[in-house]
């Protein structure tokens, strides 16, 4: 396996386990059986705003993983490989998991420079990938 395709595998991992906080929020204010039913029309899922915020966070980790996994795998199957674009996947990986937190307890400085490093490393690779043509 690349480092690529390692890194890529982690943020996947992590961008799939951060429903966990809001799904438990959920699951503590209508039940489970409810909740494997459809909810009612107009029912507030998210009364805590905290919880609002780690859907929001987990929306933009699913968001952002759109343009980087295919990126990833662009590398990897192109066989560009190389140390920057290893560490820009490590980076993001790094970045992704920076940002979640702060996101949900509201740290707007710290996630929002969290952000911007994920969206250095995808253009870090985009990058590396149209380097030879260029």
């Amino acid at each position: 396996m690349s480092g690529e395709i390692y890194w890529l595998t982690l943020t996947t991992i992590l961008t799939t386990l951060l429903f966990i906080p809001y799904a438990g929020v959920r699951i503590a204010k209508i039940g489970l059986v409810r909740l494997l039913v459809n909810p009612l029309p107009g029912d507030d899922p998210f009364d805590k705003e905290w919880a609002h915020r780690a859907y929001r966070a987990h929306m933009n980790a699913f968001e952002n993983l759109i343009t980087f996994a295919p990126l990833a795998m662009a590398v990897h199957v192109t066989g560009t490989s190389n140390e920057t674009t290893l560490l820009a996947c490590e980076v993001y990986f790094w970045a992704r998991l920076v940002h979640a937190p702060f996101y949900i307890v509201k740290t707007p400085f710290v996630r929002t420079i969290a952000y911007f490093t994920g969206l250095g490393a995808t253009l870090t690779l985009a990058y590396q990938l149209l380097m030879p043509i260029i």
